[in-house]
């Protein structure tokens, strides 16, 4: 009867291998998906399927649980595309994607690092919008994905929103076919206008469900938590966060209870974290009871075993923020929203409903558990405006530049050209760092010019600059663009985090040089060191660059170079390319201790080496580090 009752649902999977009604069988055959014999689709799934099998674009929103991001897989194993790009918001979703591609299709070459080239006629490049911004080699693309779609819409006030429409306007009409994914998004207006065939599907059905349990009477309350968490047991659980500090404060709490869900595992990790980063860090302590924490500043190798142990149930709980939610897709028996902020902001009904669906996932937490701490928003209308959809004559001028005279209107065109005669700077200027703001790439223009004429001005230098050098060159532009300071007060102390990165022997000596403080008052200190650390992979740098092309621009070539120091500041000091292996699961403080043994320039021949059992370079480590580079790398 219940199988009976689930197939007249849709939900096809939930009767796999318990039927033996032939006729029941023949509808899951008719279910499964070509080329995915281990997959077999629930009705919506397989509605949208067949509409992209067709070669159809499709824009879909459909809740955490419908299983988005499979028809991907599906998709690629059917139509078997020479050339995929996709879009992901995040590193983090990027790691899980390219896992996921690397298992499931060895015969394409995945390609996620700016530097990495092509080898082979079959390719799927993963990245996110400014790293596949990077690359000039996209060319005849089968198949253009973007997860979280609704990033494309500026009104969020996402300053990265910009790069994505960017990548979108780049290749959202070269492509043969494009898929868009999301959750939880009531209408995208004019899709139509931008690319004439493509659907927006929209569908609220889950195969799973979740309970809602209301703490709204005694609201955000650390004690009612913990007393929620020992009635779940070892169940899984996310706990959201409005921000980092929020984490490390709620961490704090958990800690001091008499909860403790600890692996042996986890206590290895906790020791190994305050050796190899800081003693004070709160995450050492939280994984030491079984809590993990996971969120935008968490070292990419480190949140990733989060995950990793989260998934294998070695933590039962993870203090998360939106980061998490938005940026990996991973799901829970149990959902705590414990705060009801995303950073300073209220949770809108779409951010929270994206928190919410993380509660349960199909065949292993069939019904889920959301207990609610604070009153939810109101149900309001979230429409998705994409700029390319519509109008052109009102767009903002940075995405203006970005875009083809050809795909312009007359008006638009005289909009876009008046926008470069009025600049001192060149269009190509203006448009590859558009991003920064182009009032703000004038006004650095004049401030250069301006400083021509100082003869002992610190901002002309080549090669490897001086502390007062690199104060004076990040004041030039500190106030005039656009850009995430990343918890950083100023140039000087900008300087200071860049040098003492620079000369410290480990990072563990990196954080001793900077953090003074003990206990919870530690954390602000340490999260600012993460937090210079993420700004030095990417904002940073590309501060410098655009300085530099200003430069260029404004007094010539030979005045300047700061690409030497920007390239060496991205890659945190280390040799080569190796601090991309932060990315694929081996920790920063490995990664310095085996760089000498490693073949520097190419991450993939490291990356093998390191997987090899019985290669010397691993003979330096630990029984417990060789458990820790075989979870990073797996």
């Amino acid at each position: 009867m219940i199988d009976a009752i689930a197939r007249e649902a849709g939900l096809y999977p939930y009767i796999v291998g318990r039927s033996a009604n032939w006729r029941d069988e023949l509808a899951i055959e008719t279910m499964r998906a070509p080329g995915l014999p281990d997959i077999v689709f629930h009705i919506e799934q397989a509605v949208v399927f067949h509409k992209l099998a067709e070669g159809r674009s499709v824009i879909l929103s459909a809740p955490t649980s419908f299983g988005k991001s499979l028809l991907i897989d599906a998709l690629v194993a059917y139509r078997a595309p020479t050339t995929v790009v996709a879009v992901v918001p995040t590193i983090a979703l990027l790691d899980e994607f390219r896992r996921r591609m690397e298992q499931r299709f060895p015969d394409y070459q995945v390609i996620t690092r700016s530097a990495e080239q092509r080898s082979t006629k079959q390719a799927i490049f993963i990245g996110t919008q400014e790293r596949l911004l990077e690359r000039e080699d996209l060319d005849r693309i089968d198949l253009f994905i973007i997860d979280e779609f609704y990033k494309l819409d500026l009104d969020r006030n996402d300053k990265r929103s910009l790069a994505l429409n960017t990548i979108l306007a780049r290749y959202g009409k070269r492509a043969k076919q494009i898929y868009f994914l999301g959750p939880s998004i009531d209408d995208v207006p004019n899709a139509a206008n931008f690319r004439p065939g493509v659907e927006f599907i929209k569908t609220r059905y889950s195969p799973v469900t979740a309970d809602i349990i209301d703490r709204t009477d005694v609201g955000p309350s650390p004690e009612k938590l913990v007393e929620d968490l020992v009635s779940v047991g070892r169940a899984s659980s996310l706990i959201y966060v409005q921000s980092p500090p929020a984490a490390a404060r709620l961490a704090d709490h958990l800690i001091k209870s008499k909860l403790i869900r600890h692996s042996e595992f986890c206590v290895s990790l906790s020791e190994w974290l305050r050796e190899n980063f800081h003693p004070e860090w709160i995450l050492a302590g939280a994984v030491a009871k079984g809590i993990g924490i996971h969120h935008g500043r968490i070292p990419r190798s480190i949140a990733h075993l989060m995950i990793s142990l989260f998934n294998q149930t070695d933590i039962a709980a993870i203090i998360c923020t939106s980061s998490m939610i938005e940026g990996i897709n991973t799901a829970a028996e149990n959902v705590f929203i414990y705060d009801r902020n995303i950073s300073t902001s209220k949770l809108d009904r779409f951010t929270f409903d994206n928190i919410k669906g993380r509660a349960g996932r199909m065949f292993k937490h069939n019904i889920g558990k959301v207990f609610l701490y604070n009153v939810p928003p109101d149900q309001t209308q979230f429409d998705v405006r994409v700029p390319l959809f519509n109008a052109d004559e009102l767009m903002a001028p940075e995405l203006l530049l970005q875009l083809q005279d050809d795909a312009l209107t007359p008006v638009a065109r005289r909009r876009k050209r008046a926008i470069s005669e009025a600049s001192a700077l060149p269009t190509r200027v203006l448009s590859t760092w558009a991003e920064f703001g182009i009032d703000g790439l004038n006004a650095l223009a004049d401030r250069i010019r301006d400083e021509a004429d100082d003869s002992n001005s610190l901002l002309f230098w080549k090669g490897l600059p001086t502390f007062d050098q690199i104060e004076a060159t990040f004041n030039a532009p500190w106030n005039i663009l656009e850009f995430q300071k990343h918890d950083i007060r100023s140039p000087r102390q900008l300087a200071m985090f860049a040098n003492r990165l620079r000369t410290s022997g480990s990072i563990r000596s990196y954080f001793d040089g900077l953090v003074s403080k003990k206990g919870l008052e530690a954390q602000p200190e340490i999260d600012r060191c993460f937090n210079f650390m993420r700004g030095a992979e990417y904002t940073f740098p590309q501060v410098l660059r655009a300085l530099n092309d200003v430069v260029d621009a404004v007094l010539g070539e030979d005045i300047a170079n700061y690409r030497v120091y920007a390239s060496q500041l991205q890659n945190l000091f280390l040799p080569g390319e190796l601090r991309a292996l932060d990315e694929f699961g081996v920790p920063l403080p490995l990664v310095q201790r085996l760089s000498r043994h490693l073949p520097v320039d190419d991450v993939g021949a490291s990356r093998k080496a390191l997987e090899v059992p019985s290669n010397p370079v691993r003979n330096s480590l630990s029984p417990f580090e060789l458990q820790l580079l075989a979870r990073g790398i797996a």
